[in-house]
């Protein structure tokens, strides 16, 4: 289908197009000549935006420019240039308006011909893209603000295992960026490469990580806008582990007995202790008169190497916790000064083949979901077993740590329905 113009339609395009080539040419001192792909638009492209206008206006599709409101709509001609609007009649003052959109933001120009708006819209959008240009010019490359960002904001302020699970969490994105500007580094692609990541946890990890370092870069004002905050990600769900039941514990205290890990693996379920806490644990940390130890440090390991922290996960981690009296003998009788001088890949080993053997889905980690288990079943108090489990929030306890047993509840069924019978009043 073909377009017609009026004669006085052809004159006025021309002497647009014409003028526009005039500001370019004498902006670069080449006449007819702009590399820049905006401008070539601009100037090249601006008979077909108004005859695309009124194609679509003969098509009747009504919505015009989407970066309009609807009373913008009626008074613009979408030139079709990204962000590019300028109208075609007059403001009750007598004026020309337009508008250009930069870093998301509109800015409007008025002219008292239309000649002047598209020069003061023109000169806009070429300076514009000559501080685009210059702006990726200087920007750094992701690999060399990523190793500089660590060095400065993340090294001095964190312990060595988390260092190291940033590091490898990060090492899919310095892969897919490390020679990429910073400045040129789009939401999507971001996006594509976290979808992209089977292992959910090192997913939510490094955007995280990356969201941090971005947003950093705005704090700076290296950057305008955050390009992780338009990245969608479900968050990952971790796996529920269900405590031991008593019968199952009961199955698995008879299957370690006599064997090397018989003590510490009966300490772990005694007291909820993580591995690492309990792995960096000596005998200065036990009151044997008062039958209690106190956790204060955390034992970690990078790449095989055994690294004792002076803190332990947490500030909420610094804890004293109540040790049974026959588990608090045995470690007394211990004669060295580190109480388990166990590798904690070594346990997990033997907890691998115990549970070949016994058919019990056991770690470490379970048993201090059972720990938690049996203290609610034996009613301690949810604040109670928060300080003991070394949680900040009671939510984690209670929710993440704590499983409500068949056996427990058969137990209770009785004391529940008692609650609301009718006999003691207090239903009707």
């Amino acid at each position: 289908m073909g377009l017609e113009f009026t004669d006085e339609e052809s004159v006025q395009l021309i002497m647009h197009i014409d003028e526009i080539y005039a500001l370019i040419g004498r902006a670069e001192g080449r006449a007819q000549r702009y590399e820049a792909r905006r401008e070539e638009i601009l100037t090249g492209n601006f008979m077909a935006a108004l005859a695309e206008k009124r194609e679509r206006e003969q098509k009747a599709r009504p919505n015009g420019d989407v970066l309009t409101t609807p009373k913008e709509s009626q008074m613009l001609i979408p030139i079709y240039i990204p962000g590019v609007s300028v109208s075609d009649k007059k403001r009750k003052d007598g004026r020309y308006q337009g508008y250009a959109v930069r870093e998301g933001k509109k800015h409007f120009f008025y002219g008292r011909s239309y000649e002047e708006l598209i020069r003061k819209i023109s000169k806009f959008v070429q300076e514009g893209e000559i501080e685009r240009k210059r702006l990726v010019e200087t920007s750094p490359k992701f690999g060399d603000y990523i190793r500089k960002w660590i060095e400065i904001y993340k090294k001095p302020n964190l312990k060595p295992s988390s260092f190291q699970s940033m590091i490898a969490a990060l090492r899919p994105a310095m892969e897919a960026f490390e020679n990429k500007k910073l400045r040129l580094i789009a939401s999507d692609e971001i996006q594509e490469l976290l979808v992209g990541m089977k292992a959910e946890r090192m997913r939510d990890m490094c955007k995280i990580y990356l969201n941090e370092a971005f947003q950093k870069a705005v704090d700076k004002g290296d950057l305008k806008r955050n390009p992780c905050a338009a990245v969608e990600i479900r968050k990952h769900k971790s796996e529920h582990k269900n405590a031991l039941t008593v019968d199952e514990q009961e199955l698995f205290c008879a299957a370690i007995a006599g064997t090397e890990y018989e003590l510490f693996c009966l300490f772990l379920l005694a007291t909820g202790l993580r591995i690492g806490e309990a792995l960096a644990l000596r005998r200065a940390d036990f009151d044997f008169e008062k039958h209690t130890v106190t956790v204060n440090k955390n034992v970690v390991y990078i790449k095989g190497k055994r690294i004792e922290q002076d803190t332990p996960k947490s500030e909420a981690g610094n804890r004293t916790v109540p040790v049974p009296v026959n588990l608090s003998e045995r470690i007394r009788d211990v004669q060295t000064d580190l109480i388990f001088p166990h590798h904690a890949e070594a346990v997990r080993s033997f907890m691998k083949r115990l549970r070949k053997s016994i058919g019990v889905n056991v770690t470490p980690h379970i048993l201090r979901h059972t720990y938690a288990t049996r203290l609610s079943e034996a009613d301690v108090p949810p604040k109670v077993k928060q300080y003991l489990m070394g949680h900040a929030s009671l939510e984690m306890t209670e929710n993440v740590y704590t499983d409500t047993q068949k056996r427990y509840l058969d137990s209770v069924s009785d004391l529940v329905r008692s609650v609301f019978d009718p006999k003691n009043g207090r239903l009707t």
